[in-house]
């Protein structure tokens, strides 16, 4: 089992060097040759070498007894550096090994640098012969890896949606329409085709799907049926997804349920973040899923640097493959920005946010997950109302198992003035999105429309649910440090405040309460920033 979130760190081996903590700090690594060992480690198969191989690479020129304390004393330092992290590193007799559960690198992503002159481990200097020869190795499989990943022209990913049934008519028909769902959710966010099934076989020269989610039916014998959904990679018969649900009543899925539209949401984003580690890497939409897969995760950490390599990501993803949902989610990343003062020129990147969304609705009109995007840009950045709530509505009737468009609704709804029916479009999306990795967005939206709503203890939960999913979250935390300031709970405020001083470079108690461009909008609104002067 994972250790906890304190004892794991983030290894960066493309360019410099450099190893953060948990919390984003980076650890002083002193040393090239210590620096050299986690670095080997880290690219190790398993994240495990033989104490001997290490050895030889790093002191080749030492005896054997030598060589073995000088391997004992740059562990030693290792743990030292790593103060909290130190368990991450484990050694016996005759191998060590890095906890794999507990350590990120950076090349082990599914992305690889744009830019072929990005080195690996720039300016390291260990001036040992076996290390520079394995240096070279790995150099030059990082070159053939980017070789690999050059473009070819675009084709989309084909997608064959299934079902069976024990008989054909009614069930089958749900069926279909269930997995057909799950496909359109994955062609929302990639390129992608959805390919009809059928009896009878392919037509000669038809290409062979790339994905294929099938969907069975079975009555269970209580008047409800059990339904098992699988997505299988065709050319490597890998399953990407599979999950087994009890359905009281077919209805549901006419109907969008939570539960079914939560399991449609589910699959279609565990499908789409496996696709690049199946897909042919020379193919475009290859390339750009895992950038955009890598753009969202750094968008959704809200933190400055992280921004800005996000809007980085969704640009070279948009260049691999000219697909309009990545100009789209390129606006929301300016937004942000803008929304979280992270850059200095506010009315650039708000007319950049604008340029943006209009080219992505050229680009793909018919996308609902870019009507659901650009209309939190429209709403934020036009102040567009009517236009607003028209595109979310949309987005929700057209694809009511995408938390994204629910999400827009509440916006739209809270923006026209239906607090009510906001309140219960973001419960419905934080619903759909419960197993998402990016939970946190969802709960972290309740809670500021739930503060909007004068509902506290609906807003506190809210936000213990986006902390406890992504601890380095700011937005969650600024909002919680309000609410258990208002609720006279000021032990647990002044913890909150002391976390975000060292996630949030130049946060203050005196900043947030007094000026008026801190992003914390709705709470400076609702007069809720009063309660927080008992800590100053």
């Amino acid at each position: 089992m994972a250790g906890p979130a304190s004892q794991r760190i983030t290894i960066t081996v493309l360019g410099p060097f450099l190893v953060r903590d948990a919390d984003g700090a980076a650890l002083p690594i002193k040393g090239a040759k210590n620096q050299a060992l986690l670095a080997m480690l880290a690219l190790s198969p398993d994240m495990t070498r033989p104490r001997r191989w290490l050895e030889d690479k790093l002191w080749s020129t030492f005896g054997p007894e030598q060589a073995s304390a000088n391997l004992r004393q740059a562990l030693s330092k290792l743990r030292n550096a790593l103060g909290p992290a130190a368990e991450v590193i484990r050694a016996d007799r005759s191998s060590v090994t890095l906890d794999r559960r507990a350590v990120t690198v950076d090349l082990h992503e599914e992305v690889v640098p744009e830019d072929d002159r990005v080195e690996l481990l720039q300016g390291i200097d260990v001036r040992d012969p076996e290390f520079e020869d394995w240096l070279r190795q790995e150099r030059a499989a990082l070159l053939s890896k980017l070789a690999s990943a050059s473009p070819t022209d675009s084709r989309g990913i084909l997608i064959n949606c299934r079902a069976s049934t024990e008989a054909p008519g009614r069930e089958r028909m749900l069926g279909e329409i269930l997995a057909n769902q799950i496909g359109e959710n994955i062609a929302e966010q990639v390129r992608a085709w959805r390919q009809s099934d059928s009896d009878m076989p392919l037509p000669e020269g038809a290409p062979v799907s790339d994905v294929s989610v099938s969907t069975q039916l079975m009555e269970n014998g209580d008047g409800g049926h059990a339904l098992f959904i699988k997505a299988t990679h065709q050319p490597s018969a890998r399953i990407l997804y599979s999950k087994l649900q009890q359905l009281d009543r077919l209805e549901d899925i006419l109907n969008a349920e939570i539960d079914v539209s939560r399991t449609v949401f589910e699959a279609a984003d565990q499908i789409i973040g496996k696709l690049p580690h199946v897909l042919e890497k020379d193919r475009p939409e290859t390339r750009a899923t895992a950038l955009s897969r890598l753009g969202l995760y750094r968008m959704f950490s809200f933190e400055k640097d992280a921004l800005r390599e996000a809007y980085g990501l969704m640009d070279q993803a948009f260049r691999r493959d000219e697909n309009g949902i990545y100009l789209a989610w390129a606006s929301m990343i300016r937004l942000t920005q803008m929304m979280e003062l992270a850059e200095d020129d506010q009315e650039g990147l708000l007319e950049e946010a604008v340029d943006l969304h209009y080219r992505a609705m050229e680009l793909s009109p018919d996308n609902v997950l870019v009507h659901a995007i650009i209309s939190k840009v429209r709403g934020t950045a036009l102040g567009d109302t009517a236009g607003v709530l028209d595109l979310a509505q949309n987005a929700v009737e057209r694809n009511p198992a995408n938390a994204f468009a629910w999400k827009s609704l509440s916006e739209a709804l809270i923006l026209s003035g239906d607090m009510e029916g906001g309140f219960t479009a973001s419960e419905r999306a934080c619903r759909i999105a419960r197993t998402s990795p990016f939970k946190h967005y969802w709960d972290t939206g309740h809670c500021i429309v739930a503060i909007a709503c004068n509902r506290p203890q609906e807003a506190i939960e809210a936000g213990e649910a986006a902390v406890r999913s992504a601890p380095l979250s700011r937005p969650g935390h600024r909002h919680l440090l309000a609410l258990y300031a208002l609720e006279g709970q000021l032990d647990k405020a002044q913890a909150v405040a002391e976390k975000l001083a060292k996630i949030e470079p130049g946060f203050s108690l005196d900043r947030l309460v007094n000026d008026d461009s801190y992003p914390v909008r709705t709470l400076r609104n609702k007069g809720l920033l009063e309660p927080i002067r008992a800590l100053l």
